[in-house]
C-alpha cells in the first residue's frame, strides 16, 4: 500500500510541491491555508472571517476554503502549508488502500485478495488523479468510504461496539473534509451497505436484534454529525447567502458528469486526454476541461468480471447494485435516470458535477477484483482466464490498427476532432500497454491454476501487475512545482510595497497576480477566487465572474475603498497615478502599481437611507448620475429599520469616520466630528449575519447597505463603533461537538468496562 504511492511522492523529498498550474492548490488553495496558519499563530484561534478576497466572507462557513477543521490542518501550526498538503495526499492514498485491505480481510478474503482490492482502489484512475486538480477534500472522503463500511461490518454484522465509534469517526471526518457532495454520496452508499448487512446476509438470527444494531448504526452516524457540528452549523447558516442558494438551473446540475465519450477510458488509459486543448492540453471530449482519469484498468476489470461470479451471491448482487446506482449517477445527463435522481433526492439541485460519484464505482470494481483474485486462489475461473488472453490479443490488434484512435475522432465534438486525431498515437500506445498488462495477468493466473506458480509468488505477482498498470496511468497526474516561497508566492518588489502599507486598504488586481496569490501575503483585494462567495457581493459587482459594474467604469471603486490598482500594462486611469512599474512579478508577469490621488475612505458617515428592492440596488449604485455614496445608503426592502423619509439628495454629512483599528473580523471606527443627527456608518467590507456592533459601548444594529456592505445606524453624537465578527453557530457547534465526543467516548468505554467487570 506504500510502495507505489512512495514512488509517486519521491519529488517531495527534494522539497517539491504537489501542485501544478491547473491545480486548485496552486493559485488559491495554498493561499487559503497559508493565510489561515498565519492568523492561527497570531491570534491563537482559527479565523472565522476572511477579508482578503471578494470584499470579505466567512472563512469556516463557506466550506470551500478547504480543510479548516480537518485533523491534518493542525499540522500547519508547525509545518509549512505546502508540506502539510503533500503529507495529506500521501497519507490518505496509503490509508485508502490499507482500509480497503482491512475491510476485505474482515469480509474473510485472503491476504492476496485484500492487497489486490486495496491497490485497485488506491490507484484507480479517479483516485490517483485527485492530485492533478488538487482535490484533497474528495480524496479525504473517498478514503473514508472503506473505513465506514469496515465499521458497519464490525458493528452490524459482528456485534463489535468499537464499530459504532469507528463509524462516527468516519462520518465526522467526511463532514470536516469538508467536501459536502462526496460525503452525500458516501452516506448513501454506506446506508445501502448497512441495509445489506441487516437484511441481505443469510442468517438465522431474529430480526429484532438486527434492527437494533441498524438503529445503533444510525445513531452513530448522528453522533458523527454532532462531532462535526462546528463545521456543519455555520455552513447551514451560510447557504441562503451563497450563490448556490437557488441551486443550478437547467443542465447545470448535470455539468461535469461522465459523458458517453469518456466511457472507453474505463478500459483504455488516457483515451480522452486531459486539460484543455485551447491551453495546450490534449482533452478532446465534451466537458469544458478534464483533469482526472476514469481508468479502472483492464486487469482490474477482468478480475472484477471473474469476481462477479463469486459464490457469495447476495454480497455480489448488493454491491453490484450499489455500483450500478452510482455509475448511473456519475453519468449525469447522459441517461434519463438523472432526472429521476434530481426529482427524488433532496438538495441535489444545489450541486453539480455528478461525475465525482465515480469513486464509489471504482471502489465496487476493486472489491469485485478482490473476489476475482480469491476465486483464482481457489482454482476457479480457467475459462475466464483463457478469455482474457483472447481479449488481450484483440485489444492489441485493434490498438496497432489505430481503431481506438479512430473511435476517439468519431466521438469527439466537431470542434475538437483535430485534438482527438493528434492524441491517436498516445491512445494506440496506452491501449497496447493495457493489452500487455492484461496478457501478463492472464499468464500469471494460468500459471497459478496449473500449479506452476506457488501461492506466495502468485499473491505477490498479481497485485504488482495490476498496480503497475494503474500506476503508469496515474503518474501523469502527479504534477510538481517548486516550493511556493521560491515560485509564484515569493515576495517581489510590488508585493513588498503593498505589505508595508497600513491597513485597512483594498487592491484591485486587473490581471497581474492570479486568483488569491495576494492573500498569501496578507493583502486584501477586491476580487480573487473562492467559488462560494457572498451572493450580494456578486450582485454589487455586476454578476459572478463577470463583474460588469466593477470593470465597466470606476464608479464603484470609491465605494469599495480601492486605494491601489495593479495593471499588466501602463494605462492612465482618472483619479489614480503610477507609483511603481514596470515590475517583474513572482507570477511571471509585468505589473504596474497605481495609487488613488485621494485615498478613498474605508468607512463613511451617510446622513440618510432609502429602501429599495434588491434587484434595483446594484444598477442604481452603478448609475453614473449618482452624485456619490456619501449622501444616501440603499437598504434592502426587508431591512429591519424604518429610515426617515428624504426628498431629494441630502448634503454630505460633515461627520467623518476613521478606522483606527483593523484586523480580520474586528475593527474600531472613530467618528470625529460626531454626526449632528441620526446617520448611518457605511463600511467598505461585506455584511454577514455574524457581524456584531457596539456603538459607544452599547449594542447596535448591523445592516446590509448598498447591496453588500456593513452598515451601522448611529444616533446623533455617536463617537465610537466597534465591529466584531462572532459566529454563534460555530460556538453552538463546538458545544455539540464536545457533547458528541463525550457520548462517543462513553459508548466506546462503557461496554468494554462492563466486559472487564463480568470477567
Amino acid at each position: 500500500m506504500v510502495a507505489f504511492v512512495a514512488i509517486l511522492a519521491l519529488p517531495m523529498l527534494g522539497g517539491r510541491w504537489l501542485a501544478g498550474p491547473l491545480s486548485d492548490q496552486y493559485y488559491s488553495g495554498y493561499a487559503f491555508r497559508e493565510w489561515q496558519a498565519e492568523q492561527w499563530r497570531a491570534t491563537g484561534h482559527i479565523p472565522l472571517w476572511n477579508p482578503m478576497i471578494l470584499g470579505g466572507l466567512p472563512y469556516l462557513a463557506a466550506v470551500t476554503h478547504g480543510d479548516v477543521l480537518y485533523p491534518t490542518s493542525f499540522l500547519r501550526l508547525v509545518l509549512p502549508a505546502h508540506t502539510v498538503t503533500n503529507l495529506g495526499f500521501v497519507l490518505h492514498y496509503i490509508l485508502a488502500g490499507l482500509l480497503t485491505y482491512l475491510l476485505l480481510r474482515r469480509l474473510s478474503l485472503s491476504w492476496g485478495a485484500g492487497v489486490v482490492g486495496g491497490l485497485a482502489y488506491q490507484l484507480s484512475g479517479i483516485m490517483v488523479s485527485y492530485a492533478h486538480p488538487g482535490h484533497d477534500g474528495k480524496l479525504f472522503v473517498s478514503t473514508m468510504l472503506p473505513l465506514a463500511l469496515l465499521a458497519l461490518v464490525a458493528a452490524v454484522r459482528d456485534r463489535r461496539w468499537w464499530g459504532y465509534a469507528l463509524l462516527s469517526l468516519a462520518v465526522a471526518l467526511c463532514l470536516l473534509s469538508p467536501h459536502v457532495q462526496t460525503t452525500y454520496f458516501l452516506l448513501i452508499a454506506a446506508g445501502l451497505f448497512a441495509l445489506y448487512l441487516t437484511f441481505g446476509e443469510t442468517t438465522t438470527e431474529p430480526l429484532r436484534p438486527r434492527l437494533e444494531r441498524l438503529a445503533l448504526a444510525l445513531a452513530a452516524v448522528v453522533v458523527g454529525f454532532g462531532v462535526a457540528m462546528p463545521q456543519i452549523l455555520p455552513f447551514l447558516e451560510y447557504i441562503p447567502h451563497s450563490p448556490r442558494a437557488a441551486g443550478y438551473a437547467g443542465s447545470g446540475t448535470a455539468s461535469y458528469g461522465v459523458p458517453w465519450d469518456h466511457v472507453p477510458e474505463f478500459f483504455i488509459a488516457g483515451f480522452t486526454g486531459e486539460g484543455m486543448a485551447e491551453q495546450g492540453g490534449t482533452y478532446w471530449g465534451s466537458n469544458p476541461l478534464k483533469l482526472h482519469s476514469e481508468y479502472l484498468g483492464l486487469p482490474v476489470v477482468a478480475l472484477a468480471l471473474l469476481g462477479a461470479g463469486d459464490r457469495r451471491r447476495r454480497l455480489v448482487w448488493w454491491l453490484g447494485g450499489i455500483g450500478l446506482l452510482f455509475l448511473l449517477i456519475s453519468l449525469g445527463g447522459a441517461t434519463p435516470f438523472y432526472r429521476v435522481w434530481l426529482a427524488v433526492m433532496p438538495l441535489v439541485q444545489k450541486t453539480r458535477a455528478p461525475g465525482m460519484a465515480f469513486f464509489i464505482v471504482a471502489f465496487v470494481t476493486a472489491v469485485f477484483a478482490a473476489l476475482g483474485a480469491a476465486r483464482l486462489e481457489r482454482g476457479e475461473g480457467r475459462r475466464h482466464v483463457t478469455a482474457w488472453l483472447v481479449a488481450a490479443g484483440a485489444v492489441a490488434l485493434l490498438a496497432v490498427a489505430g481503431a481506438f484512435g479512430n473511435l476517439a475522432v468519431s466521438l469527439a465534438p466537431s470542434a475538437r476532432a483535430g485534438a482527438a486525431a493528434a492524441l491517436g498515437p498516445t491512445i494506440r500506445l496506452y491501449a497496447l500497454i493495457g493489452a500487455v498488462a492484461l496478457a501478463i495477468t492472464a499468464l500469471v493466473a494460468l500459471g497459478r491454476l496449473a500449479g506452476r506458480i506457488p501461492a506466495a509468488a502468485f499473491a505477490c505477482c498479481l497485485p504488482l501487475v495490476l498496480a503497475a498498470d494503474l500506476w503508469r496511468d496515474g503518474r501523469r497526474f502527479w504534477v510538481y512545482s517548486p516550493p511556493p516561497s521560491q515560485g509564484i508566492y515569493r515576495e517581489d518588489a510590488l508585493v513588498a510595497r503593498l505589505r508595508s502599507e497600513p491597513r485597512p486598504l483594498r487592491v484591485l488586481d486587473l490581471g497581474v497576480y492570479p486568483q488569491n496569490v495576494l492573500m498569501a501575503h496578507d493583502i486584501p483585494q477586491v476580487l480573487g477566487y473562492q467559488g462560494n462567495e457572498l451572493r450580494y457581493y456578486d450582485d454589487l459587482l455586476g454578476g459572478r465572474g463577470e463583474w460588469g459594474y466593477l470593470l465597466g467604469s470606476t464608479q464603484l471603486w470609491s465605494l469599495l475603498a480601492v486605494r491601489y490598482v495593479i495593471l499588466p500594462d501602463s494605462v492612465h486611469i482618472p483619479g489614480y497615478h503610477r507609483v511603481m512599474g514596470p515590475v517583474a512579478t513572482a507570477a511571471g508577469t509585468r505589473g504596474y502599481l497605481l495609487e488613488a490621488d485621494t485615498a478613498p475612505p474605508y468607512a463613511r458617515v451617510v446622513p440618510a437611507a432609502v429602501k429599495l428592492d434588491d434587484e434595483r440596488i446594484a444598477p442604481t449604485l452603478a448609475d453614473p448620475r449618482l452624485p456619490g455614496f456619501d449622501r444616501v445608503v440603499l437598504l434592502a426592502s426587508d431591512a429591519p429599520v424604518t429610515p426617515a423619509p428624504v426628498s431629494g439628495w441630502p448634503p454630505p454629512s460633515p461627520a467623518r469616520a476613521q478606522v483606527t483599528s483593523w484586523r480580520p473580523g474586528q475593527m474600531t471606527i472613530e467618528l470625529d466630528p460626531a454626526p449632528a443627527s441620526a446617520s448611518y456608518v457605511l463600511v467598505s467590507e461585506n455584511w454577514y449575519v455574524d457581524w456584531r456592533a457596539a456603538v459607544d459601548g452599547k449594542p447596535g444594529q448591523v445592516l446590509r447597505g448598498d447591496d453588500a456592505l456593513i452598515t451601522v445606524p448611529v444616533a446623533a453624537g455617536a463617537r465610537r463603533i466597534e465591529l466584531t465578527y462572532r459566529s454563534s453557530t460555530y460556538n453552538t457547534g463546538r458545544l455539540i461537538s464536545l457533547l458528541s465526543i463525550l457520548i462517543l467516548g462513553a459508548g466506546t468505554l462503557v461496554p468494554r468496562l462492563r466486559r472487564m467487570r463480568s470477567g
